[in-house]
């Protein structure tokens, strides 16, 4: 019982793997304690039990003994029935999903001609493997490259493996306790659940010390840090972590006792040319302009930030005299003296900045530094600033607005002023470029304001009168000691952020602010019932943004009758009043995140007679009709979806969430050229062991170029046949979900109605359609549509009668009984033909497949049939990154024939086998040649194979190597059958990168492979809970002969 209940919790840790999703941290301790009770209750029986419990040379019994083996049986039993306890808990472990971690690009190509940090970087990763050595620093001023060292470190550290886990966070000038904290967490893949800051120490530092081996990186700290406050200090004491940081100030650095300091310096000579000529390209190998680049890159002081931009500026520019120019202008430029930066980099930020074309594209630049150091600034909130400031002219709707205010920041983007941020959908400005934009703003004919720095307590003090503001942007601690009469005549745009929720609004504070243009108000600031009565003064507003507020009766925002944009984001809000349809210019609604939103009030929707785009994917309490024909009663009195119709053909963007198809007109007419959506139809429930609400939350959160989505999850494919708003839906998707439980025989290209054949697929997951048996149905010369051609993942999941893709002419008909639903091996034998995912001749339309997922597809035999292409012709799915199959029970093969010449599959990253137990090998020597970019094998749970790489017949006389030179990892769980990785002994291995292999579950294997094999970099072979180092350095074979000798069994 206890081996059986051991076994089922592997095999949902191994499906949480699969997903990709973390497990309590519980779980682990118990599968050690239930090992070791295995263990013990083995060697109970098998020394105590059978050993001769006879006295008196056999005679009689040895009652005694018997009383002791009574006594132990009776406490193993009991440990037996505790651990049986604890795991049925265990038994579905799948928790929330974490994101992939994101792989870094190499920056190799930034440091080759840099001595300096090459060496800098080597004496760091020296650092980091010293016993000694807990915590080290980068200092040097901004714009020198700390952070690009930082994270070079970062990448040289997870590629050499040094550390189990690498946790990153950007501390900053005004640095949150909690923002760290939670950053921290969120890269050991776990979420910090206290309110309080001391109970997030402990956990974090929980945290750290389960992973026991965890390099933590903050960068850019300002002020010396409390690291018992963080929760990091005391695993630092325990040796569970090191801390590498970046600062500007080596006395920061002294203060927080840092063991081993390292200055950053100016580059050499040499090495700023170098990556000056990089930024330009080829256009300063001409003689004309030789020598004024090397005045300019003289003028940028050997600052990387500085050469950086100003190199992008002149990027593959051959005029001498735009070279000339520049390198007046940087020599003219007034030396600034701010943070104590270094004035050259500023100056070349100024050249930069001069250089912006359009007044447009330097507004937008600096709307940028209204945000904190270090953040992550949605793209969105800049298109909406654009649509209030009447950027472009022309321009009809906000989409375009958005299309020209991507191009701004792509463009700033290459010039470096921007940068690339993590978050989907935002970018983020370095600290030093932010404080440039803020004295820009900041002088007399641009008005900005900014105080962000830390919570203010009271309204900030200003050296000039407030007369002279256009833009304030300002955080304080909460919404108080403001000033009475508050005078901004000039006032457009105002950004107003509150740490704490703030108890009082003022009711007249935006009295003095008539001219407002655009309000953002953010977190903290509202906590009232209602919106102050001033607000109703602000009559030129067009955008107001209010975000993460509580807020409560908002009907008074009914009276601003110029408003384009109005957002809710993430606000607690729990009706949208009939007021709200008085906005007949409105443009776009935004209610993101609005959890707590259980009303729209009837009307609302159809007064907003201007609306191009509404984003309401959280609220689904819509109107609905009782009848599929539209003639039913009203199931409440919410907003229906048929207000939308007499305005459908201008919606530009539409994401909404529908709980039944019955409350989705029929008669919606999205006719509009550039029309987008995400739309969920059908309830949200659970795929397999995961709840895929927080993916859609996920998948939507701060998203606004999405591109077309349908979720689509009906009781009845009939329903389907009149339904035209749905089937045009269908036929312009690009992100596609389905869940269709009856009478979906196939789906696409009825002979009879040419069905719905969308054009653009790109995401397509279909699960839990019983009836499915295939996608597209072919035409009579047994040529599939061309309907996948720009398909990038495919997801299969729950089909018990899916037999392919693509149905064939000569196909038999699938009919399954009671006892072929439970039967779970392959009879391949009694079909005329093997089932294949993918025939041959629909290989060509799958070009641009990079993830395939199928699991549960009962009849499935073959993943891809190669039988039939031609070897010099096919160079096939070199897309494809990551191939994933579980619970197939009647495959028998994943590749199957084909010409041994074949060619593809080059670019395949990860290949992952669970639960197919009718699979006797994974692969052959003419695929496993492809495989050149694999990283990673695993199989579990396949009580058929036998071999990983079996031979194929020709192969014989081939005595070629076989290198898998990227593979770094290898797991090979529960195969009872599995004797080797390859048996014949014609093929050599190398195996340059492999790091770790796990076995456990395999009796039988007694060997690696039966040649050499050649792994340089193995360290350990983790046999269930204890690892292995090889004996012989490389010698994976030596050390699977040591331990088979030892008779370790794994796989009670």
């Amino acid at each position: 019982m206890l081996a059986q209940k051991k076994e089922e919790v592997q095999q949902s840790l191994d499906r949480a793997q699969w997903f990709q999703v973390v497990v309590p941290g519980d779980v682990k301790p118990w599968q050690t304690d239930v090992e070791k009770k295995i263990e013990e209750v083995q060697k109970f029986l098998e020394q105590d039990v059978n050993a001769n419990g006879m006295c008196l040379n056999g005679w009689c019994l040895d009652v005694k003994l018997r009383y002791s083996l009574g006594k132990k049986a009776q406490k193993n039993t009991q440990a037996v029935d505790d651990l049986l306890e604890k795991g049925k808990d265990y038994a579905r472990v799948c928790t929330d999903k974490t994101p992939l971690e994101v792989r870094l690009s190499s920056t190799d190509e930034q440091f080759k001609d840099f001595e300096s940090r090459k060496s800098m970087i080597g004496d760091v990763l020296e650092s980091l493997q010293d016993e000694n050595i807990d915590m080290i620093a980068l200092y040097g001023m901004g714009g020198i490259g700390k952070t690009k060292m930082a994270k070079e470190i970062e990448r040289r550290v997870k590629s050499d493996n040094l550390f189990h886990k690498v946790a990153t966070a950007v501390v900053s000038q005004s640095p949150s306790l909690e923002t760290i904290q939670c950053e921290l967490a969120e890269m050991l893949g776990c979420s910090l659940n206290s309110t309080t800051s001391r109970g997030r120490a402990q956990e974090l530092y929980s945290r750290l010390t389960e992973n026991k081996n965890v390099l933590v990186i903050l960068d850019d700290v300002w002020e010396p840090l409390d690291f018992e406050a963080i929760g990091v200090y005391h695993a630092v004491q325990e040796k569970s972590c090191k801390i590498l940081l970046t600062s500007r100030n080596e006395e920061t650095c002294n203060v927080m006792r840092i063991q081993k300091i390292f200055q950053v310096g100016l580059l050499s000579e040499e090495e700023a040319w170098n990556l000056f000529i990089k930024m330009t390209g080829d256009c300063t190998n001409t003689s004309n302009l030789i020598s004024i680049a090397e005045q300019v890159v003289k003028e940028c002081g050997r600052l990387p930030l500085a050469i950086v931009i100003v190199g992008s500026l002149l990027s593959n520019k051959s005029d001498k005299n735009e070279w000339k120019a520049a390198l007046q202008q940087l020599k003219r430029s007034r030396p600034l003296d701010i943070n104590g930066q270094h004035s050259k980099v500023y100056s070349s930020i100024e050249l930069s900045y001069n250089y912006i074309k359009s007044d447009d594209a330097k507004s937008c630049f600096l709307l940028c530094c209204l945000y904190p150091e270090d953040h992550d600034i949605p793209i969105e909130h800049l298109v909406r600033y654009g649509v209030a400031k009447r950027f472009f002219e022309g321009l009809d709707t906000v989409e375009e607005t958005r299309l020209q205010v991507h191009k701004i920041v792509e463009d700033l983007r290459r010039s470096n002023l921007l940068l690339n941020s993590h978050k989907d959908g935002c970018v983020k400005m370095h600290d030093v470029v932010r404080d440039l934009a803020i004295s820009i703003a900041s002088k007399e004919e641009n008005g900005f304001m900014v105080k962000l720095d830390k919570g203010l307590k009271d309204w900030p003090p200003t050296d000039r009168s407030y007369d002279s503001y256009t833009a304030i942007s300002l955080l304080l601690e909460e919404m108080k000691g403001h000033p009475t009469e508050l005078k901004c005549p000039k006032l457009q745009l105002l950004r107003l952020s509150c740490l704490n929720h703030s108890k009082t609004f003022p009711g007249n504070f935006f009295n003095g602010m008539k001219e407002l243009e655009m309000l953002s108000m953010q977190k903290g600031c509202f906590s009232s019932t209602s919106l102050p009565l001033s607000i109703q003064i602000l009559k030129n507003l067009r955008m107001l943004n209010l975000q993460s507020c509580r807020l409560g009766d908002v009907s008074a925002i009914g009276t601003l009758g110029n408003l384009e944009i109005l957002g809710f984001p993430n606000s607690e809000i729990e009706e949208l009043p009939l007021e709200i349809g008085n906005l007949s210019r409105l443009k776009l609604l935004d209610m993101k995140g609005c959890d707590y939103l259980n009303r729209i009030a009837a009307g609302v929707l159809s007064g907003l007679s201007q609306l191009e785009e509404l984003y309401v994917g959280e609220f689904t309490n819509w109107g609905c009709t009782t009848k599929m024909e539209g003639n039913g009663e009203v199931t409440n009195n919410n907003a229906s979806l048929a207000e939308l119709i007499h305005y459908s053909s201008q919606l530009v963007v539409l994401e909404i969430s529908v709980p039944s198809i019955l409350c989705l007109p029929k008669n919606l007419h999205f006719s509009n050229s550039d029309f987008r959506f995400d739309i969920e139809i059908g309830d949200i429930e659970i795929i397999g062991d995961i709840e895929i609400i927080g993916d859609i939350y996920n998948r939507r959160n701060g998203r606004y170029l999405f591109e077309n989505t349908l979720i689509l999850e009906i009781e009845d494919a009939s329903d389907l046949e009149e339904h035209q708003t749905i089937r045009s839906l269908l036929k312009k998707a690009v992100v596609l979900e389905l869940t269709i439980a009856k009478n979906s025989k196939h789906i696409w290209f009825e002979k009879e109605h040419k069905g719905i054949l969308p054009c653009s697929l790109k995401d397509l997951k279909i699960s839990r359609c019983e009836d499915l048996e295939y996608l597209l149905e072919a035409t009579s010369d047994s040529s599939p549509p061309n309907t996948f051609h720009l398909l990038e993942s495919l997801s299969l999941c729950t089909l018990p009668r899916f037999t392919g893709i693509c149905n064939s002419t000569d196909s038999v008909e699938i009919t399954l009984t009671k006892q072929d639903q439970k039967q779970n091996v392959s009879e391949a034998e009694n079909q005329t033909k093997m089932l294949s995912l993918i025939p041959h001749n629909l290989i060509g339309s799958l070009e641009n497949l990079q993830e395939l997922f199928a699991c549960q597809c009962d009849l499935l035999e073959v993943i891809f049939e190669l039988e039939g292409l031609n070897a010099e012709e096919s160079n096939i799915f070199n897309n494809l990154t990551k191939l994933c199959l579980s619970s197939l029970p009647k495959l028998l093969h994943i590749w199957k024939k084909g010409p041994r010449e074949i060619k593809g599959f080059n670019y395949l990253r990860c290949l992952e086998v669970y639960e197919c137990h009718s699979l006797k090998c994974l692969f052959t020597p003419s695929i496993a040649k492809l495989l050149v970019k694999l990283e990673r094998i695993a199989v579990c749970h396949c009580n058929e194979m036998e071999e990983i790489l079996a031979k194929e017949p020709g192969d014989e006389e081939n005595r070629d190597v076989i290198a898998f030179p990227l593979v770094e990892s290898i797991q090979l769980r529960n195969l009872p059958k599995l004797e080797c990785f390859y048996n014949e002994d014609n093929h050599a291995f190398e195996w340059p990168s492999l790091n770790t292999i796990t076995i456990t579950g395999c009796p039988k294997l007694k060997m690696f492979v039966s040649t050499s094999t050649k792994t340089p970099k193995l360290k350990r072979v983790f046999m269930g809970d204890r690892g292995y180092q090889p004996m012989i350095e490389g010698d994976l074979n030596a050390i699977i002969q040591h331990i088979s000798k030892e008779k370790v069994c794994y796989n009670l």
